[in-house]
Formats: structure tokens, sequence, C-alpha cells
């Protein structure tokens, strides 16, 4: 049962969207190491990543954290959860615990963590900010918050063509209704702000999607995953659907297109003493 403040994680769980977020967590690691050099995280530290999926940061924060440290992966899904368990296993990350559990249902203790974080979770919530006082409630006096949240205001290709218009046009009509808000990440530092952190900071990254890469096809991928979804909102049919991914994959294939990708706004701020 969801409480007030959750909702169900509206990409599903299949298959195709385990492999996307494998994906898609080892495109965004040079920005969650930047982050990372920014907090200052330290060895010996008790780390949380939050919604971590198969992987999030688990390996990231392992590392710096070391063996006199302990990184928690907390994870909604039981899937996800159970693949993350199997990646720290395969990557020997001894130091590392994943627990199948929703922050907003409590059983944490409060402020036993120095450092908690999550990404691309708040995206999908309807109140972000209950979720996000669980994060702060969840450090220490001191502690550190950070968060990673995507923002749509840029993401296009050039040349421009028809199909990326109307795959982009379709991917935000089937978030909004499925209450997923792909504008959150400016409201980031005000929502850090509320809820009492001090010392914010924030970074936006913006990059092209190279060819080959994960993120030139970024698109094609969720939409991949939200297939049925857009087909049960009568947005398009399987084969248009089809026909409209076709086309832009060939598109993206041409080196000569450049796709520049969304922003990933990064905010992070200390806990009162």
């Amino acid at each position: 049962m969801w409480t007030a403040a959750s909702q169900a994680y509206f990409f599903g769980g299949t298959d195709i969207e385990r492999q996307r977020l494998m994906a898609q967590a080892e495109s965004l690691e040079p920005p969650a190491q930047w982050l990372l050099d920014q907090v200052g995280i330290q060895a010996g530290w008790h780390a949380i990543d939050i919604g971590c999926g198969p992987l999030g940061i688990l390996h990231l924060l392992s590392e710096r954290v070391g063996s006199g440290g302990a990184v928690v992966g907390l994870e909604r899904e039981a899937h996800f959860a159970a693949m993350a368990r199997n990646e720290i296993v395969r990557r020997n990350l001894g130091n590392v615990t994943v627990l199948q559990a929703d922050v907003l249902e409590g059983g944490l203790q409060e402020g036993s963590f120095d450092f908690a974080h999550e990404r691309l979770v708040m995206i999908n919530m309807l109140h972000p900010d209950i979720f996000l006082s669980k994060l702060v409630g969840l450090v220490r006096p001191g502690g550190v918050v950070a968060v990673e949240e995507s923002d749509n205001a840029l993401w296009l290709c050039q040349p421009s063509h028809p199909s990326w218009d109307r795959l982009l046009e379709v991917f935000h009509a089937t978030a909004r209704a499925s209450g997923a808000n792909l504008f959150i990440g400016r409201c980031l530092p005000a929502l850090l702000r509320a809820a009492g952190l001090e010392g914010l900071q924030y970074k936006v990254h913006v990059d092209v999607a190279a060819p080959g890469g994960y993120r030139r096809k970024h698109l094609l991928a969720l939409l991949d995953s939200l297939r049925d979804r857009v087909i049960q909102l009568k947005l398009l049919t399987g084969s248009e659907l089809d026909g409209h991914r076709e086309a832009l994959a060939r598109h993206l294939d041409d080196p000569e297109t450049v796709v520049i990708d969304k922003l990933l706004v990064q905010a992070w701020g200390r806990k009162p003493r």
C-alpha cells in the first residue's frame, strides 16, 4: 500500500526498464563522481542511497567510505532491490547492504547517517517535500543531504526531426498523466531550503549526447519502457510508435545530428547542528 506521498513507479518493472536503469547509472556516473567530490565523502562514513534501483551510486559510495564505513541502498521495488543485491555480490562490495523498503513508511533510525542521497526519485513524487523531509531526518546533525533530478527545460536534437518532436511530446504527456514532474530540477534549491538545510549549493550539468552513447537514444529507451502506457493512453498506436521510433533511430545514428541532453540539477546542503 502506498503512503499519501508515494505513488507507483510509472516506468514499471520490466526487464527493459531494469536494463535502462543500469545503462542510466553508468551514463550518470561522471556527474555523480563530481558531486561526491564536492560533498567530500570521508572514509568511515555511513551513507544511504534512497531509491537506488538496481545500482544507483552504491559502488561509488562503497569505494569512498572504505572498509571502515557502511553504505545502505534503500529500494522500494522488490525486483530492483533483488537486482541491486546481485550486483553488489558481483562487484564484491562487502560494505554495502540493500534493503527493500519505502522511506516514506519509516523503519530506519533517524540521525544514523552522515550522508543521504537520491537521484531521479522525486521526479516521481506527488509530494517531494515530504520525501525530502524523510531524507533530512535520516542524517545526523551536520550531515549532508544531496539530490539529483533532471529538468526537461532543454532537450533537443539538431537538425530537428518530426519524430523527435512527436515522441518528446508523447513522453511529456505520459509523464503528466502519471503524476511525474519533468521540470522538478529547477525546484531543488527551494525544496532543500524549505527542508531546513544550510550552506546550500547547486550545479546544473548539460552535455552533448555523443553518437554511440546511451544518452544519445535516451528518449527511445524511456518510451520502450513506457510503450504499453503510451498505447493505453491512446497517444500513439503501436504501429505509429514503431514508425516514429525507427525514423528517429535513423536520425540519431547520423553522426552529423547533434543531441543536447536534458539538464541534470544537483543540490546539496547540511543539516543544522
